[in-house]
């Protein structure tokens, strides 16, 4: 009897010690450590609500030997983005949590929205960067191949006077619903400036010429001046 009271009263201090609030003065070990070089330890679990089938933990990861990750897992369903990740502020005025940035189970990134669209990260704010590196394909170099067919200045002066903008360029207005894709932007800013480029070069040739056929001009009157002034010469003469 002695035995089951006792047992009985381990019980109950055990359930009370685990619906109570702990608070650890010191480090705090999930674990031992393991014989195991490559794979998962043990998992910290975050319930206290619904469990609603959606793991949310953390643990460490080996990957191979001195090669650790620390993974946070988001939910089960992968590629939904319902199950999400999320670091925010509690408010103490209003008491409203803030969200500052959102990882979605489909990977997807949000920081400063919730919305992401189809893009992988989504930021409303500004970005502050050494440099950008965007990858990009069907660079613009054929515009300086032969046989690429450059448009007349006059066509495209009649085509900005009817659109208020470079042909291929988007409107302002498309920019302010659409935004601009940075790859295609720059590669379309580049073609632009190659054809100019092209103008520019056929503009020097013109240019050339001209002042060629000037001073050939010129070179002739100076021998049709020299020979009207001995014609003058000569008349004076015989008078």
């Amino acid at each position: 009897m002695k035995k089951i009271y006792l047992t009985l009263v381990l019980a109950c201090s055990l359930a009370g010690a685990r619906a109570q609030s702990q608070i650890i003065d010191g480090n705090l070990s999930i674990g031992i450590d393991g014989s195991t070089v490559v794979g998962a330890g043990n998992r910290i679990y975050f319930n206290g609500t619904s469990f609603n089938g959606d793991e949310l933990s953390m643990y460490r990861f080996n990957r191979a030997a001195n090669i650790s990750d620390l993974r946070v897992n988001i939910g089960d369903d992968y590629g939904s983005g319902d199950d999400r990740f999320v670091l925010g502020t509690t408010n103490w005025v209003d008491g409203k949590y803030y969200i500052h940035m959102v990882v979605g189970a489909d990977g997807k990134v949000g920081i400063g929205t919730e919305s992401f669209g189809t893009e992988r990260l989504a930021v409303n704010g500004n970005i502050r960067a050494r440099e950008v590196k965007v990858e990009a394909t069907g660079w613009p170099d054929y515009v300086f191949e032969e046989g690429y067919k450059v448009g007349t200045l006059e066509g495209l002066e009649s085509y900005i006077k009817a659109n208020k903008h470079l042909p291929e360029v988007p409107s302002a207005k498309e920019v302010a619903t659409n935004g601009i894709e940075l790859g295609e932007m720059n590669k379309l800013l580049l073609k632009k400036v190659e054809e100019l480029t092209l103008h520019l070069i056929e503009k020097d040739k013109n240019a050339v010429q001209q002042a060629k056929q000037l001073k050939s001009q010129a070179e002739l009157l100076a021998v049709f001046e020299e020979r009207l002034k001995k014609l003058e010469n000569i008349n004076a003469t015989k008078k």
